[in-house]
């Protein structure tokens, strides 16, 4: 029993001089939360610089929708831009063409990015950003998280159920990527259809030097199912640490390969939900 305790006091020694363990009124890993009354600075002065801004100037997004267990994800970035679908059949938009795996049987057709109809649904969430951001019900956070180094400052608004666009929203949340400096990076809008399981979120960002992660992840995942490539996904934390190896990867990928064995459907679709695709 004495050896027990000595282990956990150890242990817990370890933990706190790593920063794992927050003593009383101090947050984990160095993280700081600021006032309320400093939180609604940075939320007013956000607030101008959006007011500022047109979603064009930015340029980059991403819209990522879960519902259980099938998502459909769509990545507007410099390095990758790309749709994926996994469901019953799993479905790819990648470099000009459209791909539907399921089973023994692969559809493809040639297809311009605009087909897909998300520009009009991500105009709107930026403006539902924009017009939430206005509103003075929002319950504002505003903390330095140190280990986020692409933007250690994160200010979060959350916000009453409301109505957009004809239909009731629910579970608003705000995110505001800060820099170093604390200027605005990226920000994201999360929201969940009333009656509908679904979550859905909007990441707005610059396009000029953007990439993605989990875009990379998707198309790596449905070449590896097709056989074009024997290495699975690796972890992020692999992805970040050998990002050469990982974009030479992608950048080999051959789908024309299989072309010949796969059957092409000019009436092929991509299944986007309601929530996402606007007219």
């Amino acid at each position: 029993m004495g050896k027990r305790l000595v282990c956990a006091a150890t242990l817990a020694a370890s933990c706190f001089f790593a920063g794992c363990i927050a003593m009383p009124g101090q947050e984990p890993f160095g993280e700081h939360t600021y006032t309320d009354s400093q939180a609604q600075l940075v939320c007013d002065r956000l607030q101008e610089e959006l007011a500022e801004l047109q979603f064009d100037d930015w340029g980059g997004y991403s819209i990522e929708l879960a519902e259980n267990t099938i998502r459909y994800d769509f990545y507007y970035t410099e390095a990758y831009t790309t749709a994926w679908h996994e469901g019953k059949e799993d479905y790819l938009w990648y470099e000009g063409r459209l791909y539907c795996h399921g089973g023994e049987t692969l559809s493809f057709r040639d297809m311009d990015w605009a087909a897909l109809g998300t520009e009009n649904a991500v105009q709107s969430a930026w403006d539902f950003a924009c017009a939430l951001l206005e509103r003075d019900d929002g319950e504002l956070r505003f903390k330095h998280i140190p280990m986020a180094e692409e933007a250690p400052y994160l200010l979060t608004a959350e916000y009453p159920e409301t109505e957009w666009e004809g239909r009731p929203r629910r579970g608003l949340k705000l995110s505001f990527g800060l820099d170093g400096n604390k200027s605005l990076s990226s920000f994201t809008l999360r929201w969940q259809e009333k009656g509908s399981a679904r979550v859905i979120g909007v990441s707005f960002f610059p396009l000029e030097g953007s990439a993605s992660l989990l875009a990379e992840r998707r198309i790596w995942s449905f070449a590896h199912g097709l056989g074009l490539l024997e290495e699975g996904v690796p972890a992020i934390s692999e992805q970040k640490e050998n990002r050469e190896r990982c974009q030479a990867i992608i950048s080999s990928i051959d789908f024309d390969s299989i072309l010949e064995q796969a059957i092409y459907q000019e009436n092929l679709e991509f299944p986007i939900p309601p929530e996402i695709r606007t007219e």
